[in-house]
């Protein structure tokens, strides 16, 4: 006879599968930060190092994990994405019911729901997705004890640095938790501790910087992976402003219920007896630490394509009400309907949330290129590496994997061309063009200005115009060129 806690898997299995398959590739949505990830692993596919040719400013780890589409088809990173939420869901389940929390079920299912929120998750495949999940493996390897705990800790501290770098701010207060206060880990002195976390971390970190000596690539990557963030423009608020733009942000991402609800019994939680006070602090200061990113850049005000910087909340919030379940000595706080109203209120919005998302996904998996009179073009020219370069608009670097093919300059991502003080970017990329012999250009310049300075602009229509004739021009006068 099947026990009653594997039909519970069982479903918890097909739910979250279930989720995952919204942001399958057959409906994905359309965003081109995973467009440039996918571009730079059909780079690695075929033999080219990130940051030394295809520049971007992530940390390497996401790119490693898009390879896998060029050697399979796009199933592959979903099936990888969508089992690693779903190791993440199974660990945070078998820890609720471990700790004899009622409905046991319910916290993974609403760390579900707020991870493949259709406002919030842009879809798989994002750096921040896998930090959250990654984080929520880590706080469940915590609370653990066993002779390799402290070496899967360091491992994901290695992966979370590699993916996606301010969410260290939102590891730490685990991470300090775990090496200086856990008593799950007292049968390791502190040195025993640290040793084994080093090796976890170094793990990870040694292998990806073998890939790059041995490529002659670790100056291109300390360059433009780290010293390159520190340059970067940055929105620069008050802590009041900070602080509204976050409360606009969760209201657009319909986080707000769930956000309030937690902090709110979280903060209540100090004032009420409890098992575990300093897991409480660590569980409250990492929910606020969820909004590193945001303080950090400042993007979120820039417009709702930055909600994705609250993808950190999904692991957070319900590691949050978890912790103050599980140590309350409150009575009230142990009973099961009590439990239950705090997990509708919690989940409510997010319930219907993704009905809604579920019931419209036709509308949402549409490129903004799809209705381009200039893709039809292309559609029939036999293009190969190096025959096409996009100037000017992110969307469109979905036609070199549409194509495959690569582009034949590194310089892809127009907003780092804001940085072009002395146009030397700009005049690599007439070089590239005329040693690749590039035959087409779609040329977004008069559209998408804003990444551009008045003497680029010049310089540019003046090389365009010199090299190339206009083939076509599109509605929102984005232009075709080839090469004459």
């Amino acid at each position: 006879m099947v026990k009653k806690d594997n039909y519970t898997v069982l479903l918890i299995i097909i739910g979250c599968l279930a989720l995952n398959f919204l942001h399958s590739p057959l409906s994905e949505i359309f965003f081109d930060d995973k467009d440039i990830f996918r571009y730079i692993g059909q780079v690695i596919y075929k033999g080219g190092v990130p940051y030394r040719d295809v520049f971007d400013n992530k940390p390497p780890l996401i790119y490693f994990f898009y390879t896998l589409g060029w050697y399979g088809n796009a199933w592959l990173p979903w099936l990888l994405d969508s089992l690693l939420v779903l190791f993440a869901t199974i660990l945070f389940y078998r820890l609720c019911r471990k700790n004899e929390l009622p409905f046991s079920w319910f916290l993974p299912l609403i760390f579900n729901l707020l991870i493949r929120y259709g406002l919030v998750s842009f879809g798989n495949g994002m750096t921040r997705e896998y930090t959250t999940v990654f984080i929520l493996i880590f706080f469940c390897t915590m609370q653990g004890k066993n002779r390799y705990t402290f070496y899967i800790l360091g491992l994901l501290t290695g992966l979370i640095l590699w993916m996606q770098q301010d969410a260290i701010f939102t590891l730490s207060p685990f991470l300090l938790y775990s090496l200086f206060i856990s008593k799950e880990g007292s049968d390791f002195a502190f040195g025993k501790r640290i040793l084994n976390m080093a090796g976890g971390f170094f793990s990870v970190t040694l292998l990806l910087l073998l890939y790059f000596y041995s490529h002659n690539a670790l100056a291109f990557l300390w360059n433009d992976a780290f010293l390159f963030n520190l340059q970067l423009p940055r929105v620069h608020k008050s802590l009041i402003e900070e602080i509204k733009t976050i409360k606009h942000a969760l209201h657009e991402a319909e986080y707000e219920m769930a956000f309030y609800t937690s902090t709110v019994l979280g903060t209540a939680a100090l004032f009420l007896k409890n098992k575990n006070l300093r897991l409480l602090w660590v569980a409250l200061s990492a929910l606020f630490l969820s909004f590193a990113g945001e303080f950090i850049s400042g993007r979120i005000s820039l417009g709702n394509q930055y909600l994705y910087y609250l993808l950190p909340l999904a692991a957070t919030m319900p590691i949050l009400i978890f912790v103050v379940f599980t140590n309350s000595q409150e009575s009230f706080l142990e009973d099961k309907k009590v439990h239950f109203i705090f997990y509708m209120i919690l989940s409510f919005t997010l319930f219907l949330g993704t009905l809604r998302y579920a019931m419209g996904l036709e509308s949402l998996k549409d490129s903004p290129a799809a209705e381009m009179s200039d893709i039809d073009y292309l559609d029939l020219q036999r293009l190969k590496d190096f025959d096409l370069y996009v100037f000017g608009d992110s969307n469109f670097i979905y036609l070199y994997n549409k194509y495959k093919l690569l582009a034949p300059s590194p310089w892809i991502y127009p907003f780092f061309l804001n940085l072009d003080k002395d146009n030397s970017i700009t005049h690599s990329i007439f070089e590239n063009l005329k040693s690749h012999k590039t035959k087409f250009i779609l040329d977004c310049s008069d559209v998408s200005s804003k990444h551009l300075n008045e003497s680029i602009k010049i310089e540019w229509k003046k090389f365009i115009e010199t090299h190339y004739k206009l083939i076509q021009t599109d509605p929102s006068n984005r232009k075709l060129w080839r090469i004459q």
